[in-house]
């Protein structure tokens, strides 16, 4: 159950699972842009067998309406990197001195 992206490449966003209100079962997780009305951008069923009940937001044990709970906020930057950003670094970093710092100033 992948919607497509329309939203911005980057932003803050709410992961949470989505459990039945009657019997408390976690059947799926789901994650979407933090909106007013969330609406998931993706759905991980737990059991591919529940698909059809996730969709309809239903438990399919007891076929209660299922509830988003335990969400957190999380960043996610969906952005391509660039060459300079894919390209190893090695070694460490040159120690600057004071003394260059006020040179390249000048």
């Amino acid at each position: 159950m992948h919607a497509p992206t329309t939203g911005p490449l980057s932003g803050w966003e709410v992961r949470g699972d989505l459990a039945c209100l009657l019997c408390s079962r976690a059947v799926a997780s789901a994650q979407g842009p933090r909106d007013r009305k969330f609406v998931p951008t993706q759905v991980k069923v737990r059991n591919p067998e529940h698909t059809q009940a996730v969709r309809e937001m239903r438990c399919p044990y007891c076929t209660g309406r299922l509830w988003l709970q335990d969400t957190e906020e999380i960043y996610v930057d969906r952005r391509p990197l660039t060459a300079e950003e894919l390209r190893p670094r090695r070694g460490r970093p040159p120690k600057k001195r004071p003394e260059q710092d006020l040179a390249a100033a000048s």
